[in-house]
């Protein structure tokens, strides 16, 4: 039996194996994706808003070229901080199932050999938030030129892009697009982008906008997704914006599956929390935007880590308590 299992191999999860290892746990990761699914699957040109020192975990020197790391850099870093730390990280193995018994509890998991179950006196859950985007809820939504994300921009070229969002993905998506030829339109239901966008990408894509390079709509909602075109209202009038591709760039709810089956207590969108991250369920723990619902711009690396580290430590103690470690 492990003293932990963690769900989710990114660098909140990560954090959370070295906080255990270093406590004396042993603890196993199951990832369903590679190292970092998340980091991996961002756009390859994607640099991080945040400094290498504020991503850093186990006090490993993240060396960066640039202020700001880039996301090849990161996946270069988490991948030798795992190697370095000795992480028992299963990658390709998704878990689908938590279950209580009385000495803790079995996760049941599937991989490419199967399906399995392993035992752990306690489980964190680490899953992000980057499988389970936000959705307009609007006819054509399903339709096959709609995508959740930029990966690359050259598929676009020449294509007439609706974008919809104000927020970092959004602008920094509609920079890359207009870059690699695609002609842009921008959709955003606030008055304004979001202040908090990116600071060095904010006056770039307003001079674009300011320009006529990028076509910006305000205070405009999407009704209706055709096949070759959006259906938007802006004040109350209707307006067709012809598009090729949709990308939706609106934000992300938690992958939180295994805590709702595991039927832990919820305060609306988001699981009841200790200030040690313990859910209702005893032992049953979550680190990072697991554990805030709709809530996930406010989560990072930086304070995700925290969570980690806080859950080990409350899991440490009960085990001493009992001479478990």
């Amino acid at each position: 039996m492990w003293d932990l299992l963690i769900v989710g191999a990114g660098p909140v999860g990560l954090s959370a194996a070295i906080e255990a290892k270093r406590a004396g746990l042993e603890a196993v990761v199951l990832e369903r994706g590679t190292l970092v699914n998340t980091i991996y699957r961002w756009p390859r040109e994607t640099v991080f808003f945040s400094e290498a020192r504020n991503l850093e975990i186990g006090g490993h020197p993240f060396p960066s070229l640039g202020a700001k790391p880039t996301r090849r850099e990161a996946l270069q870093y988490y991948r030798r901080v795992a190697e370095n730390e000795g992480l028992e990280v299963r990658t390709y193995t998704e878990a689908t199932a938590i279950q209580p018994t009385a000495s803790g509890f079995e996760v049941r998991y599937r991989d490419r050999e199967g399906e399995g179950v392993e035992k752990a006196r306690f489980v964190l859950v680490a899953t992000g938030y980057y499988d389970n985007p936000n959705r307009l809820g609007v006819p054509g939504e399903e339709l096959p030129h709609v995508r959740y994300g930029l990966e690359e921009v050259l598929p676009y070229w020449k294509q007439q892009v609706v974008v919809v969002g104000g927020s970092n993905s959004a602008v920094e998506a509609a920079l890359e697009l207009y870059r690699g030829g695609a002609r842009v339109a921008v959709v955003h239901h606030e008055a304004e982008i979001r202040p908090r966008v990116k600071y060095w990408l904010k006056p770039d894509f307003e001079n674009r906008v300011r320009e006529g390079a990028i076509q910006l709509w305000l205070n405009a909602r999407v009704r209706e997704i055709l096949k070759r075109a959006v259906r938007i209202e802006v004040k109350g009038e209707e307006r067709l914006l012809p598009a090729d591709f949709v990308l939706i760039h609106i934000g992300y709810r938690a992958v939180d599956d295994l805590l709702r089956a595991a039927k832990v207590a919820y305060a609306g969108d988001a699981p009841v929390l200790s200030a040690h991250f313990e859910t209702s369920l005893p032992g049953l723990f979550v680190a990072g935007s697991a554990g805030y619902g709709t809530d996930t711009r406010t989560v990072f690396i930086e304070n995700g880590r925290e969570h980690a580290r806080l859950a080990v430590q409350e899991m440490a103690r009960r085990l001493a308590r009992v001479g478990g470690v």
